[in-house]
């Protein structure tokens, strides 16, 4: 089987990120690289250099929502039936 992955030029991967920034403006860093459709350590590694100019990256788990999915409150919920806490 013949591949047509053609690896990108840093050029054509500064272009490709900053097409999607405009068209995307308030696209966070990680769905950038992800929509660059290049290596994530080359579009690292140009953010670095100051090629371009990715956001700035979250702190780690400043956007976790998990805990409301374990909060005693979801025990409760009517929609768990036939679980331990609503039997």
């Amino acid at each position: 089987m013949i591949s047509d992955y053609k690896r990108k030029t840093d050029q054509e991967l500064i272009a490709i990120v900053n097409k999607y920034m405009e068209k995307y403006p308030n696209a966070n860093r990680n769905h950038i690289i992800l929509h660059a459709h290049g290596s994530h350590q080359r579009i690292r590694e140009l953010d670095k250099k100051g090629l371009i100019s990715l956001p700035k990256a979250l702190p780690k788990g400043s956007n976790s929502n998990w805990n409301k999915y374990f909060s005693l409150a979801s025990e409760t919920n009517p929609l768990r039936k036939g679980t331990k806490y609503n039997v």
